[in-house]
């Protein structure tokens, strides 16, 4: 009976390791598909974050063309002014010239 009980015992140790070699086996298969899963959505993650900073970069370029043309039409917009009242000033020297004014 001890011989019975031992046998009974190295099956049961047996099938119990093949289980676990089984689970293991299993649980890497498993890993491996989640690092590659993992790879695939960091690279497309990356894609993304490389789209945004061109996105950035352009947008910033905009912004300081934006600028500069907005100086520039002040710049233009004073110097109109200018000629504006300096011509309302001709202008008015010319009639109280001729008494028009």
């Amino acid at each position: 009976m001890p011989i019975e009980i031992s046998n009974a015992i190295i099956v049961i140790l047996t099938t119990l390791i093949l289980v676990l070699i089984f689970v293991i086996i299993k649980l890497n298969i498993q890993f491996y598909r989640e690092k590659k899963s993992f790879k695939k959505k960091m690279k497309v993650l990356g894609e993304i974050i490389v789209q945004i900073s061109r996105d950035k970069s352009g947008k910033g370029n905009q912004i300081r063309l934006s600028d500069e043309l907005n100086s520039k039409l002040k710049a233009f917009n004073s110097a109109l002014g200018s000629d504006i009242f300096e011509l309302n000033k001709e202008l008015f020297e010319i009639l109280s010239k001729n008494n028009l004014a």
